[in-house]
């Protein structure tokens, strides 16, 4: 497997534009007070009722199936999506202490603060056991990918908000964001998305699976935290909230930075969800990989061109985009953040996922001809390039959306209007 490692981080920041990003002016944040975006929000009832009721893109199974899938992420850690520290995602231990010796009970006790200090004195010697441990846990809590990178305070919102949206019954607030002193590490863990269920995007059983991934996040996540905090260290699960994933996912080693905004990875291209753990254990950061997403997304564009809202940019990086929920400062490609939102109110499928269907990274993981796919993704695309590899792709019949019928095994259509003749 051919992998070049980066010498340094890979990106570059104008250190004159850039400053720390305020989470009030991310797309979900701004529902909660920006008049424009809340008139949009509003549109996504009427064309969620008008996909029922034409059970075309979407129909009434598929968005129980959604609302099943965020049941969990909105039921117990809807602070996830915004303000952190609430539910699943709790700073601290808050549950019986008869379950936990990371609560403040156990905490207390003389007998165990000297087996972890002993644990900790350790450890300190020893990262890289820790570090294995960490990832051994993330993934039987159900993580795809793990990986470890250094705090950089660069990617911490400079406030976080609390949103009525996530929040029935509160008001919209912002306050300024401080992690806890000590925070050395960022634990990154990837979730797959199915390959399937992202077939029938934008809308079908996809808004199930995106929902679900969230609840995944905030499981993952919050347990591993657990885990840090019941061997006395501190840990911080977060999911949207507290800070932007993807530089470091990106410096964890999971992935590359891609045109549609979305971090690549090696196998399961832009098919995942991203949650994290910061902590002040001593672990063993990984580093940025470097396997062509780059060089190919300069020339493939097909994410653009899919594109219905026309979001995605065609030409080269910018250092800033066209929206205020735009970082500045960055050199990279810059999503038009509010015409993908919109796109979503007004069509009613909720998380589209049409760039992530059709990119060419996107395969299944669970054929043999994957490993065809992973051969051309590591040995022939960086060499025909992304203009030759979109085109293989395309004569291949890969992106073309499907039928949510094809992962139910029947046609809802179908059904409903047999029993409407009856």
């Amino acid at each position: 497997m051919v992998e070049k490692i980066w010498d340094n981080m890979p990106w570059k920041i104008d250190t004159e534009k850039f400053k720390r990003f305020d989470q009030k002016y991310t797309m979900f944040s701004r529902t909660g007070w920006d008049p424009e975006i809340q008139t949009m929000a509003k549109k996504t009832v009427e064309s969620v009722i008008r996909n029922i009721k034409k059970g075309n893109r979407s129909t009434l199974l598929d968005y129980a199936l959604m609302s099943a899938g965020w049941w969990v992420a909105m039921k117990s850690a809807p602070y996830q999506m915004d303000h952190g520290d609430g539910g699943l995602l709790s700073w601290k231990s808050d549950i019986s202490p008869v379950f936990t010796i990371a609560s403040a009970l156990w905490n207390e006790n003389s007998e165990l603060k000297r087996e972890r200090e002993k644990f900790q004195k350790s450890i300190e010697k020893n990262p890289d056991i820790l570090s294995r441990t960490v990832k051994k846990v993330a993934k039987y809590f159900g993580a795809d990918l793990v990986g470890i990178a250094q705090f950089d305070i660069r990617w911490v919102y400079s406030h976080r908000i609390l949103n009525p949206r996530y929040h029935l019954g509160e008001e919209f607030s912002e306050d300024p964001l401080d992690l806890p002193e000590g925070i050395k590490y960022c634990i990154v863990i990837g979730i797959e998305e199915d390959y399937y269920m992202q077939e029938t995007a934008d809308g079908g059983v996809s808004m199930g699976d995106v929902g679900f991934g969230y609840s995944k996040m905030a499981i993952i996540a919050g347990s591993l935290a657990e885990f840090l905090r019941a061997l006395g260290f501190t840990a911080i699960p977060s999911g949207n909230d507290l800070a932007i994933s993807i530089p470091y996912a990106i410096s964890a080693g999971l992935g590359e930075f891609s045109r549609m905004g979305l971090l690549i990875t090696r196998k399961y291209g832009p098919r995942v969800r991203l949650a994290k753990v910061f902590t002040n254990a001593p672990l063993v950061p990984d580093r940025p990989i470097k396997f062509g997403v780059y060089e190919f997304c300069l020339k493939c564009k097909k994410c653009a061109e899919k594109c219905p809202s026309q979001a995605i940019p065609y030409g080269d990086p910018e250092w800033e985009g066209d929206t205020q929920s735009n970082i500045k400062g960055v050199y990279k490609w810059y999503v038009n953040v509010e015409k993908c939102f919109e796109y979503w109110c007004r069509s009613g499928n909720s998380a589209c996922g049409v760039c992530v269907r059709v990119c060419p990274y996107n395969k299944p993981v669970d054929k043999a001809s994957y490993y065809i796919h992973a051969f051309f993704r590591e040995y022939i695309a960086p060499i025909v390039g992304g203009e030759i590899g979109k085109k293989l792709d395309d004569v291949m019949g890969y992106g073309k959306r499907k039928s949510s019928s094809s992962w139910w095994g029947f046609d809802y259509r179908e059904i409903v209007s047999k029993t409407k003749e009856d």
